[in-house]
């Protein structure tokens, strides 16, 4: 599972874009994976967990349910956690980039 690849709609090409504009919407689209991220590992495993649980099933009532819950916690954690991390890796690569063209433009 490749958590760190996002993939961000097409609004404009990237020079029509101001770089200030450009980041805004890197950040709402960052917050809005993370979001669905979150939302999906929370409710598929305790989805699931229900439906074990079920008087068909196991009749293990509330035991698969908290297993998927807590799975899902877990799993949201973690892919939060990565996600986070390479966001934040993308903020320096781009903050020391711009630092270096200001140099190069302050010293011309």
């Amino acid at each position: 599972m490749n958590v760190g690849l996002v993939i961000m709609p097409v609004l404009k090409s990237d020079k029509e874009l101001k770089p200030e504009k450009r980041q805004l919407l890197r950040g709402f689209w960052f917050l809005f994976n993370v979001g669905w991220y979150v939302a999906l590992s929370l409710v598929v495993p305790t989805a699931i967990g229900l439906w074990l649980d079920a008087p068909e099933r196991f009749n293990s009532r509330p035991l698969c349910t908290l297993i998927g819950l807590l799975l899902g916690t877990t799993a949201a954690a973690y892919g939060l956690y990565r996600m986070l991390r390479q966001f934040i890796k993308e903020q320096k690569d781009m903050d020391t980039k711009k630092n270096s063209i200001n140099k190069e433009q302050d010293s011309e």
